[in-house]
């Protein structure tokens, strides 16, 4: 039998300690919970308490010196996710990293970098790439079913998200945007990556805050939207993006994400049109769109997702460090991604189209 990885998590929020420490705790054959890491004590002694994890830490370069350490989850604010990771991989440990992958283009081309001359894993958490639908979809795409895909189109539209206000969710500084950057993430990616993830070559973006800031020195408008919290903590984030990216391929992305918006419930939403035929994925449910005996019919898999959070993409990983293979979420593609959300800010900022510039590593 294979030796155990000791594994470890830094950072004990929900994201951590709900999906991380939950997943790797399912494969006690193959793992070893071994420490836990946090700034506040008493989150991290509760996760250890709970999980019954051995070693507790409050500085992250402390848990990291550990040689008996293989393996750690970075799950803490995005603005630590590139200097915990990189840290990480020099000192010789595989590192599962929350999405997104960093706060910037160049942070993540030193991550590539920073695994490079480490020669470990680093694969990026992006748990919808891992449920049955998508690895169903994924197959029936490459297989060639819908033919080339011209057109795409996705989206998580929340009515009400402002719980995370006065969060660092909502501070700039410290999540690098808002909704983009958070929900974005998740539909930008699947859709690149049934599409192969071709390179993008420009982004029109449009970021808006109309619900919370001030406007012209008037107060914002109090409405049930707001969930009660239109004075509570700090927000330097859009609540709104929407805009269009093309890819080196051809093949546009027009896109919408939002934690607050005036519609009818939270919605989210993947759709492909293809010569051959289309694909969507909306809250969840996957339908294919295709033509038989000159007549249009309508397809749904019988496949259901049964894992949990990030139970599948654990397995992944462990089996990834196991054999030697690559990730099916690497940070090359986390590179793509943030040239996309670089490019949407600096265009809602603009007011104009931006060519996105090539880079090294992608």
């Amino acid at each position: 039998m294979a030796k155990k990885l000791r594994y470890a998590l830094i950072g004990c929020g929900g994201c951590g300690v709900g999906k991380h420490l939950t997943a790797y705790a399912m494969y006690p054959d193959d793992v070893e919970l071994y420490g836990v890491c946090d700034i506040d004590a008493k989150k991290a002694q509760a996760a250890a308490t709970r999980f019954d994890v051995p070693h507790v830490f409050t500085d992250y370069t402390a848990l990291l010196a550990d040689p008996k350490i293989d393996v750690v989850s970075v799950a803490t604010p995005n603005c630590l996710h590139a200097p915990i990771a990189i840290a990480a991989l020099q000192a010789g440990k595989h590192v599962h990293v929350e999405k997104p992958i960093a706060m910037s283009t160049a942070e993540a081309e030193a991550m590539v970098a920073a695994r490079d001359r480490a020669g470990k894993l680093l694969m990026v958490a992006l748990n919808n790439r891992f449920t049955e639908s998508s690895r169903f979809a994924k197959r029936y795409i490459d297989e060639g079913h819908l033919g080339e895909i011209y057109h795409a189109r996705c989206g998580w539209r929340r009515r009400q998200g402002y719980a995370m206000r006065g969060t660092w969710f909502a501070d700039k500084e410290q999540s690098g945007g808002g909704p983009v950057i958070d929900l974005g993430v998740h539909f930008l990616d699947l859709t690149l990556f049934f599409l192969g993830y071709p390179a993008p070559v420009t982004v029109v973006g449009s970021c808006y805050d109309q619900l919370v800031h001030l406007k012209n020195g008037k107060k914002p408008v109090e409405t049930s939207i707001l969930g009660g919290n239109a004075k509570k903590g700090a927000y330097s984030v859009e609540d709104l993006a929407a805009g269009f990216v093309k890819l080196a391929t051809g093949t546009s992305v027009a896109f919408e994400f939002s934690w607050a918006s005036h519609i009818e419930k939270e919605t989210t939403y993947l759709e492909l049109l293809g010569t051959r035929g289309g694909l969507s994925m909306h809250d969840g449910v996957l339908k294919i769109y295709a033509e038989s005996g000159g007549q249009p019919i309508d397809i749904l898999p019988g496949v259901k997702n049964t894992s949990g959070w990030g139970e599948n993409e654990t397995r992944h990983f462990i089996d990834c460090i196991r054999t030697g293979k690559a990730p099916l979420s690497p940070p090359e593609d986390g590179v793509k991604m943030m040239q996309i959300i670089d490019a949407i800010y600096a265009s809602s900022e603009s007011g104009r189209e931006v060519v996105v510039r090539e880079t090294a590593t992608v």
